[in-house]
């Protein structure tokens, strides 16, 4: 039991260091554009499936509940598949520096405010 505390401790510590320090580093050279890059397509794979309650809230609260159940679970999952999909080509291609497809870029960012948009695809960052 011992031995479990000693590796997760530096393990929890280190993974609170890589996260903060990236969002905390600014986005200028090749490598931290890049580690951006597959962070975001590694939250937006993994995360994905928060879409469906989130199209199921905007709609209610826009429209009606029939209709925000219905219609937004709908949109929710044609958003969970856009989101997946945009994580896994984002992982598959990190060390190309691409901007985001996605708006917002993380599944969790303006939750209920933002709706989900996509942009163009391989739109390259190549300024350093």
């Amino acid at each position: 039991m011992m031995r479990h505390k000693q590796i997760f401790l530096p393990l929890f510590a280190s993974l609170f260091l890589i996260f903060s320090s990236v969002s905390i580093a600014e986005e200028s050279s090749y490598g931290a554009k890049i580690g951006q890059k597959t962070l975001r397509g590694l939250s937006n794979a993994t995360l994905g499936i928060l879409e469906v309650p989130k199209g199921i809230i905007k709609t209610t609260n826009d429209t009606n509940a029939i209709y925000g159940l219905t219609a937004g679970s709908f949109l929710g999952l044609i958003n969970t598949l856009g989101r997946t999909s945009v994580g896994v080509l984002d992982l598959i291609t990190f060390p190309l520096p691409t901007k985001p497809v996605i708006q917002p870029v993380h599944p969790w960012q303006s939750y209920l405010t933002l709706p989900t948009s996509y942009d163009a695809i391989f739109d390259l960052d190549l300024l350093y």
